[in-house]
């Protein structure tokens, strides 16, 4: 009896080691999985999280349907409006597809799961309540996945990021057909928000479907893979080098056969604006 009174605690505390460690452990993989993303209390680049989602609809609205990447993608569309610490990628509402994407060195990308934002484009009457319960609505009944180079990014459930009220500006000929103008809006989702990846090629891959038994126009599946290729910063600044080179003796060549300005510039085209004549 001694030695099994004895014994028994001795039992106990190696099982208690065993299970802390295997807790341990467990946690440790799945913190790894998700050691690739940011947090939703993080604030990248000094930004509140829920304010690069915010900033994400701006640029979704912000492009005309001809240049956006969301449909008829094609790897340069992927560059179009992209000019901060973060790229944007659109999202994906039907079907299957695979993407490429060069992403330079150095920047987050930010990419949507399921997520929904309203305005009063459609009727400045509607209340603050009104506009939050519609960004909301069509975000239930989601089943999310993601995994980053064969990684799965575990707990995406608890990602879920309601903005505070924005404003958001639609241009001309956009994707939603809104009239051009800047309306009150709130936005909320699941996203994907990827810390600065090492150069070299990646994988993401994203799968969304919406089964919402009480609304059925809400649902779609989709399922997506983008094939990252993060360019080295000498790279893109060696292009850059050249592209301005080649800009320079293009100048220095027109320059030597007419040394006469024209009174009038034409215009240009800056994303799809319109830039009046100097």
């Amino acid at each position: 009896m001694k030695e099994v009174t004895k014994s028994f605690p001795v039992l106990l505390l190696g099982i208690s080691i065993a299970f802390l460690t295997s807790q341990i452990v467990l946690s440790a993989y799945a913190q790894g999985n998700n050691s690739a993303v940011y947090s939703k209390d993080s604030t990248p680049f000094g930004v509140p999280y829920k304010d690069w989602i915010t900033r994400w609809w701006q640029w979704d609205v912000g492009i005309p349907t001809t240049q956006h990447p969301r449909d008829n993608y094609t790897a340069e569309k992927c560059t179009v409006n992209q000019n901060g610490s973060v790229w944007y990628l659109p999202d994906i509402l039907t079907g299957k597809e695979e993407r490429t994407c060069t992403v330079p060195e150095g920047k987050a990308i930010l990419v949507p799961l399921l997520t929904g934002e309203c305005d009063t484009s459609e009727s400045t009457s509607q209340s603050d309540a009104e506009l939050q319960q519609c960004s909301t609505a069509g975000d239930e009944y989601g089943a999310i996945t993601a995994t980053l180079d064969g990684q799965k990014i575990e707990n995406l459930d608890s990602y879920r990021t309601a903005t505070d009220f924005f404003n958001i500006s639609y241009v001309k000929d956009n994707i939603f057909d809104i009239p051009v103008g800047t309306y009150r809006g709130i936005a909320d989702g699941f996203f994907v928000f990827l810390k600065p990846l090492s150069v070299g090629n990646h994988e993401l891959q994203i799968k969304t479907s919406v089964t919402n038994p009480t609304t059925p126009s809400y649902n779609y599946a989709s399922e997506g893979t983008y094939n990252l290729k993060i360019s080295p910063k000498s790279q893109i600044e060696n292009n850059i080098t050249n592209k301005s080179s080649t800009l320079s003796s293009n100048i220095t060549n027109k320059s030597s056969l007419n040394t006469t300005m024209p009174d009038q510039l034409p215009p240009e085209s800056i994303n799809g604006s319109r830039v009046g004549k100097i």
